[in-house]
């Protein structure tokens, strides 16, 4: 690999200043729950505050998130029009790219009043609730709670009141210990994401900002926080140096999130790779799922520095092509040792049998038989009962495949992202059932060996 002398002098840095052992970044909060042992992990949460993304984005989720006859009732309340029948026959992904399009829907000085309409409105719905559960064709009681959490956490301007939300009212240790009566802690893979970059600064906290909030929260709460990285940073050498300084960590692993606009191999990215395979430092990836991607078109990627031109109408499609699994393999091929999670595991919809990416899954099996540290964990792909149980009947065969899946598989959440869309809790409580007996590979054993922590 040639590097440019800028890019030089970054390793020549790095290989000093950053420690070769994982268990130097972790927050003595951390250290202390893993030397208890009675544990599980979140291996992928997202607990960004309202200022760290795009409101308009997320109020688009809640109308695209909502069932049957709600769907009209959330899109009034947003956007304050008519819901037309033809609106009834998108997708979630349709609906939110309809949002964006047409910027006259509903702009950013509306939202405010937008979430105060729907408060109040949830408030009403749920006297309406107790008192009569038929008016709505059935019980809406956690419909109206997950909705007025949402609401909160838009207006939250604080990380840690997200993260203590969700780890009171959401996390998977509440499950567990619910239906064996235990009282496991939880440890949660904390990602950064740089919308900043993909979506044009439309997001009020900086890059800078939100990763001082994410190290910040590490200090005082069970987190391993993950920096994000996106090529298109400038700075992106100096942070990620001030960020693994062994003298003073401040992040435990590397969040990557090409679907915002670039490819894995970006030349750019390669000596921070080089990096974090020498020094033990774990990539996330988004690899699965398009909703969450750059508007751009076409977009201009960087494959080992070459230029490669994704153009297609559709956003989804677009995204699509910069998160196949298979654009990792220009690094792991580099990079062998590298430690890297594929988040998603290709997504909800390839494990459905979605003829557009279930190829993704038969790729990643062969890649895992190439690649040692070659992870990929089941998170957002919750919300999907039949990609659970598909999930379920390769982990339990005794064949290649599943013997794979018991090493290589992690359990998260993607807590925010999945929030308004689905039932997490129930989501949890369908996962946990279908993998008994395997829980302690998927919550906690594959996830120290991913991290190097065991």
């Amino acid at each position: 690999m040639n590097f440019t002398n800028q890019q030089l002098t970054f390793i020549e840095k790095a290989m000093t200043s950053i420690s070769n052992d994982p268990k130097t970044r972790l927050s003595p909060i951390v250290k202390n729950i893993i030397a208890e042992d009675n544990y599980v992990f979140d291996a992928h949460c997202h607990v960004f505050d309202g200022d760290c993304i795009n409101v308009k984005y997320m109020a688009a989720r809640m109308v695209a998130g909502a069932v049957g006859g709600l769907r009209a009732w959330i899109w009034k309340l947003v956007t304050g029009k008519q819901y037309t029948e033809e609106k009834s026959l998108l997708s979630s992904a349709e609906m939110i790219e309809m949002v964006y399009e047409n910027p006259e829907i509903i702009t950013d000085k509306d939202l405010p009043s937008a979430l105060d309409r729907m408060e109040k409105e949830l408030d009403q719905m749920e006297f309406e609730a107790q008192s009569t559960k038929s008016l709505y064709g059935f019980n809406p009681i956690e419909f109206i709670k997950r909705y007025r959490t949402i609401i909160q956490l838009l207006r939250s301007g604080s990380m840690e009141n997200v993260y203590k939300a969700f780890e009171q009212n959401y996390a998977i240790h509440q499950v567990i210990n619910y239906r064996n009566g235990g009282n496991k802690k939880l440890l949660t893979i904390a990602l950064g994401m740089d919308l900043n970059s993909g979506w044009e600064d439309s997001v009020p906290k900086t890059w800078e900002e939100q990763n001082a909030d994410l190290s910040l929260l590490s200090r005082n709460h069970p987190v391993l926080p993950y920096l994000p990285i996106d090529p298109r940073r400038e700075n992106l050498y100096e942070v990620f140096l001030d960020a693994f300084d062994q003298s003073n960590p401040q992040f435990f692993g590397v969040k990557c999130y090409p679907a915002l606009g670039y490819l894995p191999s970006d030349n750019r990215l390669m000596p921070i790779f080089k990096i974090c395979a020498e020094k033990n430092i774990p990539i996330m990836t988004h690899c699965g799922g398009e909703i969450v991607s750059t508007f751009e078109n076409p977009i201009y990627a960087n494959r080992l520095g070459e230029q490669v031109e994704i153009n297609d109408h559709k956003r989804k499609h677009r995204a699509r092509r910069l998160n196949e699994p298979k654009e990792w393999e220009f690094v792991l091929n580099e990079y062998r040792n590298l430690r890297l999670c594929l988040g998603h595991y290709g997504g909800g919809a390839a494990w459905e049998n979605d003829p557009a990416t279930s190829h993704r899954i038969p790729e990643i099996f062969e890649m895992m038989t190439k690649y040692d540290n070659l992870y990929a964990d089941f998170s957002f792909n919750l919300e999907s009962l039949t990609a659970i149980k598909n999930f379920r009947s390769k982990l339990f065969k005794d064949d290649t495949i599943g013997r794979l899946m018991k090493e290589r598989s992690l359990f998260g959440t993607d807590f925010w992202v999945i929030l308004p869309l689905s039932d997490l809790i129930t989501d949890q409580h369908n996962f946990v059932a279908e993998t008994e007996g395997l829980l302690n590979e998927l919550l906690k054993t594959n996830v120290l060996n991913y991290l190097k922590l065991s």
